[in-house]
C-alpha cells in the first residue's frame, strides 16, 4: 500500500512525520541580554490548536496567568501549502496585530527569504515586528520564568532539582507522543483517498 502525507518533503519513507528544527531560538530576558525585554503586552502568541506543540504553550500561557500579558491569536486549523492562514471561524480569527492573511508573513517580515515551513506556535514581538522565538519548549520555559512576574504567581512547572529528568521526558516520550500525533493527522492512504 502506497502512503503519501501532506507535507511529502517532512516525511519518512514509511510515512511518519518528521518535524523540522525551530528557525526561531532568540530569548526574552530581564536582564538586557537580549534585545526581548520582558513586557508586558508587548508580545503575541499565535498558535493552531490543531498543533500539540503549540497546544503546549497555550495551557502553559493559562496556567500561567499571562492572558493579560501576552496577547493570543489561533490560526485557521487547516493548513495548506501557504502554510497556516488567519481567516474568521469558530474558535480561530484573522490577526489582530499586524493584519496578515498568513503566517507566512510572519516568517517573511522576520527572515525575508526564509525557506523552511511556516510552524506554530509562533511568539511575535509586536515592538521590533520579528518572530523571537518558535520552539514550544522555549516558549514554555519562558512563560514559566522570565514572564513569571507578570502572571499570577503560580508555582513554577519547571522545578531546577528535576531538570534533568524534565529533559529526558521532552526530548524522548513527549516529543515522540506528539510526532506520533501529528504523524496520524497528516497520513493519507492511497487506498483510502
Amino acid at each position: 500500500m502506497s502512503v503519501t502525507g501532506q507535507f511529502p518533503d517532512e516525511m519518512s519513507d514509511d510515512g511518519e512525520f518528521q518535524r523540522q528544527e525551530d528557525a526561531f531560538r532568540a530569548w526574552v530576558t530581564n536582564d538586557g541580554s537580549t534585545p526581548y525585554a520582558v513586557e508586558a503586552g508587548r508580545y503575541h502568541l499565535y498558535v493552531s490548536l490543531a498543533c500539540p506543540w503549540a497546544h503546549r504553550t497555550v495551557i502553559v500561557r493559562k496556567l500561567k496567568g499571562l492572558e493579560s500579558a501576552i496577547g493570543l491569536t489561533v490560526v485557521d486549523p487547516v493548513r495548506d501549502e501557504r502554510g497556516w492562514a488567519f481567516r474568521d471561524g469558530d474558535g480561530f480569527s484573522r490577526d489582530p496585530v499586524n493584519g496578515f492573511s498568513f503566517l507566512s508573513e510572519a516568517y517573511e517580515a522576520s527572515k525575508p527569504g526564509y525557506r523552511g515551513r511556516y510552524t506554530v506556535p509562533v511568539l511575535w514581538d509586536k515592538q521590533t515586528r520579528q518572530i523571537v522565538n518558535n520552539s514550544e519548549d522555549d516558549l514554555c520555559r519562558m512563560f514559566d520564568g522570565v514572564f513569571a512576574s507578570l502572571g499570577n504567581g503560580t508555582p513554577t512547572l519547571f522545578p531546577p532539582e528535576i531538570a534533568d529528568e524534565h529533559a529526558r521526558a521532552s526530548g524522548g516520550y513527549l516529543r515522540a507522543h506528539q510526532q506520533r500525533c501529528v504523524s496520524r493527522g497528516l497520513r493519507h492512504d492511497a487506498a483510502r483517498v
